[in-house]
Order: C-alpha cells, then structure tokens, then sequence
C-alpha cells in the first residue's frame, strides 16, 4: 500500500487494456449509488440497511483485492470509497450526528445544524488526507495545491469546450451560467425574500459554502482521481468520478433527475479543471459559487 503513484494522463490504449478494471470500476460506482435511488425514492422501501451493505460490500472488495490480480488495481480507489462512505457517511455523519452530543452543540437550529454537517466533512476531509499521505502521495499528486490558474482549458469532442481556452475565460463564463441556472431553478419554487437579507445571513452562506466546497472537492476530486487517472486516463477517469458524484446527488439540492444531470455535468468541470490546472483552485471557486448560490437562496427563504 506504500508505493508511490505517478499521476498521468494516458490515452484510449490504457483504457482498452485495462477494459476489465474500468467495467469494475463502473459496477462499483453504480452499486454504491444506484440502489439507494431504486428502492428509496422509486419503490419507497427501508434503505436503512443499505449503509452497512455499502460497507461491507467495500470492506469484502479490499480484502478481496490482496488476492484477485484483476480487481488489485482498484484497491486504492476501494479504499477511498471505504473513507468517504465508512468515516464520512457512517462514523461522522449517522453515528456523530445521530448523537446527543451533535444534538447539545448544534441541535439549537436547522441552520446551526447544517453548519455542524459541514464541520464533520472537514473532519472526514483530514481522515483522508492521512490516508493518502500512507498511500506514498505527494500533495500534489492529489491536487493539494492552488494550480496553475491561467493554463488552458483542452477543447472536446462533444463541444464544451469547442476549442482550447484560458480557465480564467472558460471556468468564468461557467460560474455565470450555473448561477444563472440555479436562480432560475431555485426562485421560483423558494421564493426567497430579499427582506432576510443581512450580513451574517451572506456570512454565514459563504462560510459554509467553503466548507462544503472544500470537503467535497477533496473527498469526491482531489482522493479519487489519483486512483484512477494512471489506470483509465484523463477521459474515463473524469466521466467515473462525475458520475459517481452526480449520481449521488439525486436526494440533495436540487432534487431529483435535474439534480442529477445538473451536478454530473459539474463534477466533470470541477474535475477536468483540477486535472488540467494540477490544483484545486479553479475547481474550489467553481464549486463555492455553486454552494453560494444554492444556500443564499435558501436561507433567504427562510433557512434549512
């Protein structure tokens, strides 16, 4: 577990000869996700079980892995998928914030609460990071750094972007569009009332917009792509890790489909401009003016 990495962007040539892995990569993405969509929000059936079946599950295929060859290159990734859903979501998240002692310190308020959610993820944030340090990387093979903010952006094939761009054009021209997107989506359902607005009020949306943004670009960016970049190469790697990502948040803001499509789209942004830059600062600002956006609408709707 101690041999250093090498992040590299390789071609379609890796990703054929490492089809069988990446097909793995693939069921596990959709294991972890999918399954909590089909029987919570379509057959509305008990889910409770389904935290522990994701951990044991993820505990089985590390075990596994010291002893089948052809699933040995995803040990990393199973691994990180052990923190985020083990320390993230079941030790920080139901477990802490099931506790009275989550209750006594941020129970007073939904808004209060919502604060001391974001605060754990910083907790799971710094779990990982001693993880990756153990795995033999360096802070900047998993993107610990501001990056390179004026690099360019490469063109794709299906057209965002159409041709090669400086971030500073392409990622400012996306932080409009979203914000856009979101006030139009948002509004209209919430409809938020500029008369709460206040200091704190935007204060507090920012501060806990960072904190999201920082927690999720690491956990769900910075831990994962490491592990399959030298595997699958630049493209596959970014469609894995986004559609985990938008997938993932079909129960979170906004709902549902949209949501999801929503959020797949800019967890590939978010990627591609960490792979592209080698840091986390275009993609933390992308991912803060999201939060932002969402969490100022509704506090000015009257909060969480």
């Amino acid at each position: 577990m101690n041999e250093p990495i090498t992040v590299s962007v390789h071609t379609s040539a890796t990703i054929s000869e490492n089809r069988f892995v990446l097909y793995a990569a693939w069921t596990l993405v959709l294991l972890l996700t999918v399954p909590q969509i089909i029987l919570g929000a379509f057959l509305h059936l008990d889910i409770g079980w389904l935290e522990p079946a994701r951990l044991i599950i993820l505990a089985s295929l590390f075990a596994l892995s010291f002893v089948w060859s052809l699933i040995r290159p995803l040990r990393r990734l199973i691994l990180a998928f052990l923190i985020i859903y083990g320390v993230e979501g079941w030790l920080l998240g139901s477990l802490f914030q099931g506790s009275q002692l989550f209750a006594s310190v941020f129970g007073g308020n939904m808004n209060l609460t919502f604060f001391g959610e974001r605060l754990a993820r910083i907790g799971a944030t710094l779990v990982m990071l001693f993880a990756l340090l153990g795995m033999g990387l360096k802070r900047q093979e998993f993107f610990l750094t501001i990056g390179k903010l004026n690099a360019v952006t490469e063109a794709e094939r299906w057209g965002i972007p159409r041709r090669p761009q400086t971030w500073p054009g392409f990622g400012g021209r996306y932080a409009l569009i979203i914000v856009t997107i979101f006030v139009a989506f948002m509004v209209p359902s919430l409809h938020p009332s500029l008369s709460n607005l206040s200091v704190g009020l935007v204060a507090f949306a920012a501060l806990c917009a960072l904190m999201n943004a920082f927690a999720e670009e690491f956990l769900y960016r910075s831990a994962l792509l490491p592990q399959v970049l030298p595997i699958f190469g630049k493209d596959a790697s970014l469609i894995l890790v986004a559609s985990w990502f938008g997938i993932g948040h079909y129960f979170g803001v906004p709902y549902g489909i949209t949501g999801v499509i929503l959020t797949t789209f800019g967890g590939w942004i978010f990627a591609k401009s960490m792979v592209e830059t080698r840091g986390m600062g275009w993609p933390l600002f992308l991912h803060f003016v999201s939060d932002f956006t969402v969490y100022l609408i509704i506090l000015l709707a009257g909060g969480f």
